[in-house]
């Protein structure tokens, strides 16, 4: 397979504390991946990592090395969406801001717009262009934040607790819309969480804490494992738990993961 990230042997330290400790990690071009753990587990610190927010000869994007010299290169190939979006804002009309990044890329002003209209129909915000991002909600803005990292059409996607402030309803369907993405398309895609009900769509999953990789593997063969994600502090999300014991009392033949598929099967 095509690696587009690569991290060997990385350990890294703030002050005396070992905050990521000899972390080893492939991501091939074209994956959803998500990275899991509790807080404190070293997830944040390791997006900032893979962004050059610290330098790091351990870590290479599309074969280039974290450095200074390559970081112009890398981050036109990331696009990212934090748990706090204000950070990620030129402020302004929602227009305004999704052109932004397009405009210093020297985009036609024809092209500017097709994008704009891709993707704020896409993400369901055309009602938001003309607003000032200081008027929007919460969970406006992540969506927002999110339009504004697509646009540019990275080669990864980083969300870094990315619908933290979305409700039930908008994750799912923005979860959804990414997996169309993911299906549609080559991005790659790293969704760091500590919220197991949002790597259902993944293909992989990976378990860290305390800087360590506890586990890692497809995520049906990671969501199997209660015990150890439990002794991580993590819960399995409501419906894979509802389909173990469902299974387990043998009205389920397989584990299904999807709620509505689950009562399809069921009222078989």
């Amino acid at each position: 397979m095509d690696s587009i990230i690569e991290i060997n042997n990385l350990t890294f330290l703030q002050g005396n504390k070992k905050v990521i400790d000899n972390l080893n990690l492939e991501v091939d071009r074209g994956d959803f991946v998500s990275i899991i753990g509790p807080n404190g587990s070293g997830k944040s610190t390791l997006v900032k990592l893979l962004l050059g927010l610290y330098e790091s000869d351990c870590i290479k994007i599309d074969n280039l090395i974290v450095s200074k010299e390559n970081i112009y290169e890398i981050r036109k190939k990331i696009g990212v969406v934090f748990d706090n979006p204000n950070n990620q804002f030129i402020w302004g009309k929602v227009e305004d801001d999704l052109a932004f990044s397009l405009e210093n890329l020297n985009y036609p002003r024809e092209e500017i717009r097709r994008r704009i209209n891709e993707v704020s129909t896409n993400l369901g915000i055309t009602n938001l262009l003309n607003k000032n991002i200081k008027d929007l909600s919460g969970g406006e803005k992540q969506k927002v934040a999110l339009a504004t990292s697509l646009i540019t059409n990275p080669d990864i996607l980083i969300l870094d607790e990315a619908f933290c402030m979305v409700d039930k309803n908008a994750k799912k369907e923005l979860l959804n819309y990414l997996l169309e993405l993911h299906n549609t398309s080559d991005i790659t895609i790293i969704n760091i969480t500590h919220d197991l009900e949002e790597v259902l769509n993944s293909d992989k999953i990976v378990v860290l804490n305390n800087g360590v990789i506890e586990d890692e593997g497809y995520t049906k063969d990671i969501l199997r494992e209660e015990k150890k994600l439990k002794s991580n502090g993590l819960d399995l999300p409501f419906s894979v738990d509802l389909s173990l014991n469902l299974k387990y009392y043998g009205l389920l033949d397989e584990l299904i993961y999807d709620l509505d598929e689950m009562v399809v099967r069921l009222w078989k």
